[in-house]
Order: C-alpha cells, then sequence, then structure tokens
C-alpha cells in the first residue's frame, strides 16, 4: 500500500489523529510546568490516604516523558513522506528550517520581552528542539544508511550510542537534558529512530479498532509516572528510563494510531493540535504574565482555569501570527525550489 493510498491518511504527510496526539503531549508538558488542575488542594497529607493520593496525583503529570513521545511523533512525521516519494533535500531542508526556526526564534524574543533571560537553547525548555534541528539535518544521512541496513539496526546501534554517552558522561544524571549541546541529541536519538522505524510499520497497517486500547494508554501513563518517581525519589534519573519508555511509546502508538484512524478523532481536539508548537513555546511567557499581572485570588480551580485560559488563548494568537504563516512561508520556499516539470531533478 502506497502512503498516498493509504487510509491512514488523506495526504502522505498528515495522519489522522496524530493531532489530536500532539495536543495530549503538548497538554502534559504544560500541566507538567504550570500544574495540574487543582483537585486536591488543600488535602492534608498527614493521613496516609490523603498522602497516598496526593503522591499519585503528583507524579501523574510528567512532561519529559510527553517530550520523548514528541521525538518518536516527529521521526514519524519525518519518515512517512518519503515512503511515497524520494525528498528533494533543497525542498525538504528548507521547509523544516522555516517551520521549526521562525517560530522557534520568535518565541525566544517574546520570552525576553516578558522579562524571561534566554539562557541558550539546551539550558531551557528548548533542548527539544535543538535536538530535532539536528535529527532534520541529520535525515539525509539517515535515510541513505536505512536504504543500505534498515531502521532496526540502526535502533539497536542509536540505543548502544545514546547508553555510551549516558554511561561515559554522566551515568547519574537525574533530568533528561543533562548532556549539553554536543551530546543531548545523541541520547535522545533512539526515541525519534523509532518513529520513523514507526512510519514504516503503520504504512502496513489498515485502519484497526483495537478492543485493548486503554490498556495501552494506562499502561503508557503508569510508566511515565513511574518514571517520574524514579526521578524524584531515587538515584535512577531520566536519561534510563525515558529512553526505555519510548519502546513502549512506540509499541502504544502502533496500535493507537490505526485505532484513531477506525474512529471517528473528535474535531476540537484535532484542531487544538494545530498549534500545539505554538502552545509548548509560548506556554511559559503566558505563566510569567499571569504571575505579574493577575492579582485576584478566585480560589484554586478559577484560577488556575484562567491560566489555562491565558495559556490557550496566547498559544492560539501566536500561531495565527507567527507559527501558521511560518508554515505558509516554508510551503512556498520549498515549492519554489522544486525542480521545473520536465527538468531532470539532481539525484538525492
Amino acid at each position: 500500500m502506497s502512503a498516498a493510498a493509504s487510509p491512514l491518511a488523506a495526504e502522505p504527510a498528515r495522519i489522522a489523529g496524530l493531532d489530536t496526539l500532539r495536543f495530549f503531549a503538548a497538554a502534559m508538558v504544560v500541566m507538567s510546568h504550570l500544574g495540574p488542575p487543582p483537585v486536591l488542594a488543600g488535602l492534608e497529607r498527614t493521613h496516609p490516604i490523603a498522602w497516598f493520593l496526593s503522591a499519585s496525583y503528583g507524579v501523574a503529570w510528567n512532561g519529559p516523558a510527553a517530550v520523548i513521545v514528541f521525538f518518536v511523533i516527529s521521526g514519524l512525521c519525518i519518515h512517512w513522506p518519503s515512503l511515497s516519494r524520494r525528498p528533494y533535500w533543497p525542498e525538504y531542508l528548507v521547509r523544516r528550517y522555516v517551520r521549526i526556526g521562525v517560530p522557534l526564534l520568535a518565541s525566544i524574543a517574546l520570552s525576553s520581552a516578558v522579562g524571561i533571560p534566554y539562557v541558550g537553547l539546551s539550558e531551557s525548555i528548548l533542548w527539544s528542539l535543538q535536538c530535532e534541528l539536528v535529527y532534520y539535518t541529520l535525515y539525509p544521512l539517515l535515510l541513505a544508511l536505512r536504504d543500505r541496513f534498515g531502521w532496526r539496526p540502526l535502533v539497536a546501534l542509536s540505543f548502544a550510542l545514546s547508553t555510551a554517552v549516558i554511561v561515559l558522561v554522566d551515568p547519574r544524571a537525574l533530568p533528561y537534558p543533562a548532556y549539553g549541546w554536543a551530546l543531548q541529541w545523541v541520547v535522545g536519538l533512539p526515541c525519534w529512530l523509532l518513529g520513523c522505524l514507526l512510519a514504516e510499520r503503520l504504512h502496513e497497517r489498515p485502519p484497526r479498532r483495537h478492543p485493548r486500547i486503554w490498556a495501552f494508554r494506562l499502561g503508557v501513563w503508569l510508566a511515565s509516572a513511574v518514571a517520574l518517581a524514579l526521578r524524584f525519589h531515587s538515584p535512577i534519573g531520566y536519561p534510563w528510563t525515558l529512553n526505555a519508555f519510548s519502546l513502549l511509546v512506540y509499541a502504544w502508538l502502533l496500535v493507537e494510531i490505526p485505532h484513531l484512524a477506525a474512529s471517528r478523532v473528535p474535531a476540537s481536539s484535532e484542531r487544538l493540535g494545530l498549534f500545539s508548537y505554538s502552545l509548548y513555546l509560548v506556554h511559559l511567557a503566558a505563566w510569567e504574565l499571569f504571575k505579574k499581572y493577575y492579582h485576584l485570588k478566585l480560589g484554586y480551580l478559577l484560577d488556575w482555569s484562567l491560566l489555562m485560559a491565558l495559556s490557550l488563548g496566547a498559544s492560539y494568537l501566536f500561531f495565527l501570527l507567527c507559527e501558521d504563516p511560518s508554515q505558509k512561508l516554508a510551503r512556498r520556499l520549498a515549492k519554489s525550489l522544486r525542480p521545473k516539470p520536465g527538468a531532470p531533478a539532481p539525484a538525492a
């Protein structure tokens, strides 16, 4: 089945339900930073049951685990179009760099304007985008290696390289982005390559509802909670647990995406997912504005709801003013680089 003909996608680069998954991953990142719904706010933790409820709820919101989901989805999205046609590399690179780079630079300017100092990509939540840029740049080489060896050996090699970096540089690191701009992309590479492998596996699968889909979802959530608990209450950090977690994410998405393709995905979550990148980029700036200018105390739930509304509203405005125009610019620039009809295209 060709990518163009696959019922999983209306066009090679879009997969049904993927925007919904992006939105939930972005929402997990936001709530790990800004706080989850305060349903247990004010609960005294003196009683063992209250302590257990509070502790369980506290580990339920793992933002770094959601970033791993983003990595796998990113590899999937980058490799998916290549299943129907070989990329023309100038077009591909310009489209990728403009699409991610313009909103990234704009978000840095916005954050600085509201009082968040720029400390570098690798020292902020932007570390994952630095890795993404490396993966986009390496993809032509990775695709050539895949043609020769296949994805599975490359995934295995990437896990070995990632483990070597963790062991040799800092095996006791607790945060995931602990290896600097030069090596962090190596640590995260297995997660991204799993997405490339996932694209080829999904290409072979028709839409199909899975009877145990909630078991997969619950398993992923529980694994993320365990990883968070280990990160804060043991010497086992995210570099160890989240790379293992990526294998579970791969297995989950292998059934989740065909399940969503066979289901009626809510249009609201698909629309929210369209600006998930903007939500990731500007939610901290929205929080900074909220802390500076919101002085009412209307109760835990109402205050939190207003903060979430501000974050979503600011993100959507950023999408309209920056991300969406940058996507259109990327498409125009990429189109201008395509070989003219009848002209021989350079070898990929």
